[in-house]
């Protein structure tokens, strides 16, 4: 079971760390992709709630924002009425890699699909249920380390 678990993980970390193209002329790490899909589907999100969205420090998620803007692909605003409040938008490049993101997971759905058939929605399902009931475990067992 550990070398299963051990092998998913690397795969994963791999995947999490490569940065991909998403049509734009950045290649962007998952966490970026990830900061303009949830702007994109939250145009006008300040600072603080996107920070919430990924449960990450403000400072953080400035550091990222600064990054997307500077390539082009967000825009930062003043919020109405709040010079200090400043709220997040896409710009035409964000939205292309925005659209570009949706189409690769509906793409990776189709492969799922292909290896899954039709119960494929219904297996996801069960097996992100399965591994959040896992991830709950093995944080009980790392809070509980000193009885093992």
């Amino acid at each position: 079971m550990n070398d299963v678990i051990m092998d998913i993980a690397k795969i994963y970390m791999r995947w999490h760390d490569e940065k991909q193209d998403f049509g734009v002329e950045d290649t962007l790490r998952r966490e970026e992709i990830h900061t303009i899909q949830a702007i994109g589907d939250n145009e006008g999100i300040n600072i603080t709630e996107l920070a919430g969205v990924f449960s990450v420090t403000k400072p953080t998620i400035s550091a990222r924002i600064r990054k997307l803007a500077s390539a082009g692909l967000v825009e930062k605003r003043s919020g109405f009425g709040n010079n200090k409040e400043v709220l997040l938008f896409l710009t035409e490049k964000g939205w292309a890699a925005h659209t570009n993101h949706e189409e690769k997971h509906h793409k990776l759905f189709e492969v799922f699909e292909q290896h899954f058939g039709d119960d494929a929605e219904y297996f996801l399902d069960s097996f992100m249920h399965d591994l959040n009931r896992f991830s709950l475990f093995l944080s009980d067992v790392k809070q509980r380390r000193e009885e093992f």
